[in-house]
């Protein structure tokens, strides 16, 4: 068969991998209005709040690592620092928490059993009830494929897909979640919103790696597919790879890879995995290692929470009865320009190059989609109340005109003569049925007209504290601070 060739499965060429390093992050939704009382939990933990005013924390957290603040500050331009890195626990954006561990694991798959260091863990509490769970961990001198199966197994969350266990301090943990949930962070799930839509799943966390290979070798295109989607082991045991086509993995590569650096580094960046492989030694490796933990860690976090607001849009439209729930629709207008005013802007990272792999995150996420899919519900909702509101306001006209005429043709010949000077009351008695109609439609027109009035004032109130209110839950204007 003429194409056959193409078909046979690709010959892999193991390579040693000398340092791994990964953050695994966890997306969560938090229950609304527990983000003082998460805090305070996080301190009794020996969490620590994150401030790059503080250079002590440059070393604190990564190992023999570090990361410059100054050079994480100047990767992003200002208005996208006041997000990223609020100078208080009172102004709105990303609030990191951080606790060091440093602490050794053992991973105990089918066919590897990789022991790991855990260097610390973050926790991010976001606007609109988001946060963060980052562990940070790094393997040594172990095979390429070793290394990206203990990135696949780890992050697996949902029990009926794992195939690993954790061992730390004498205990077996057999679900992931288990160790992340009864050890690292105690606790946390009872801030945590189960009920969240159906956009935020938990079933594998995000991985960010970087791999140093050792050695001479060559990275190859095959090597950068591998390390990008983890294909580590298969159930056998042996190193393998989702594709046999070297065509497609070639233009999969160049749909989602990053190759400004390459032969000697590559990036891959897709919806689930950010992947960095690279040959680089000493100078250009801690130069890439500071990247790793500092700017293109915070880029990624800002894209992912994009992704997760704009899809909780979308949730929210899709289960709101615009002709019934007048609040949430002003709510998620609210919401809408909110978001889009305060938090996403057109630019982020100062610098060409990272301008460059933001744009590939953003592209990865789908980004620009959302935000076109987001104007569109923000259309509609609008549309839709501008046509309520016209519809609600014609129905007030048509009323107070009619009200208006019948009491004019009434009023001002069967019984306002009574009205002049001192009023006579009994003269009501004798008044025939259509002078009572009359009476009647003056006196209901004057109550109708105050309960409408009501309503007005009552409804211009209720929307000021609801402004008021969504304004200290969830949006501190970041051009104003």
């Amino acid at each position: 068969m003429k194409g056959s060739k193409f078909m046979q499965p690709i010959e892999l060429k193991e390579k040693h991998v000398s340092t791994a390093l990964f953050q695994f992050i966890i997306p969560f939704s938090l229950k609304a209005g527990t983000d003082q009382n998460l805090s305070l939990y996080l301190e009794e933990q020996d969490f620590t709040l994150f401030q790059l005013s503080d250079v002590q924390m440059e070393h604190a957290y990564y190992g023999s690592y570090h990361v410059s603040h100054r050079d994480l500050e100047a990767f992003f331009l200002p208005l996208t620092n006041k997000i990223l890195f609020p100078t208080s626990e009172q102004q709105k954006g990303f609030q990191r928490y951080t606790k060091k561990l440093d602490i050794n694991s053992l991973l105990t798959a089918r066919h590897v059993s990789i022991p790991f260091h855990i260097h610390s863990v973050d926790l991010f509490i976001c606007p609109y009830d988001f946060g963060f769970l980052t562990i940070r961990t790094e393997i040594n001198n172990l095979s390429l494929s070793q290394t990206i199966e203990f990135a696949d197994c780890l992050r697996i969350l949902e029990p009926q897909l794992q195939k690993s266990k954790i061992e730390y301090g004498g205990k077996v943990y057999p679900l992931i979640m288990d160790f992340l949930f009864d050890y690292l962070v105690p606790q946390l799930t009872n801030y945590m919103n189960n009920e969240a839509g159906t956009f935020l799943t938990t079933q594998k966390m995000y991985v960010q790696s970087l791999l140093s290979i050792s050695g001479e070798e060559l990275i190859d295109s095959v090597d950068v597919y591998r390390t990008g989607t983890l294909c580590g082991l298969n159930s056998a045991g042996n190193p393998y790879v989702r594709a046999n086509n070297l065509e497609y993995i070639s233009k999969y590569i160049n749909d989602y890879g990053y190759n400004r650096w390459a032969p000697s580094t590559s990036y891959f960046i897709d919806d689930q995995s950010f992947s960095c492989i690279t040959i680089e030694k000493e100078i250009e490796l801690s130069f890439l290692i500071e990247q790793f933990y500092g700017p293109f860690y915070y880029a990624l976090l800002i894209n992912l929470f994009h992704k997760l607001v704009f899809l909780k849009i979308s949730d929210d439209f899709t289960f709101t009865n615009i002709n019934q729930d007048k609040k949430e629709v002003d709510k998620l207008i609210y919401t809408i320009n909110s978001f889009t005013s305060n938090y996403f802007f057109a630019e982020y990272p100062a610098s060409t190059e990272g301008q460059e792999l933001f744009n590939h995150l953003r592209k990865s996420f789908t980004i620009d989609n959302l935000y076109s899919n987001t104007k569109d519900i923000l259309y509609s909702l609008f549309k839709y109340d501008e046509n309520n509101m016209m519809k609600r306001d014609s129905l007030v006209l048509l009323v107070l005109t009619l009200y208006t005429v019948i009491c004019g043709i009434f009023s001002m010949n069967l019984f306002t003569h009574d009205l002049e000077g001192k009023i006579n009351w009994s003269h009501f008695k004798y008044y025939n049925p259509f002078e009572y109609f009359a009476v009647g439609i003056v006196l209901s027109g004057i109550i109708v007209v105050a309960i409408l009035g009501f309503q007005s004032l009552y409804q211009a109130f209720q929307d000021r504290i609801r402004r008021k209110k969504r304004l200290q839950e969830s949006v501190t204007s970041s051009k104003k601070q």
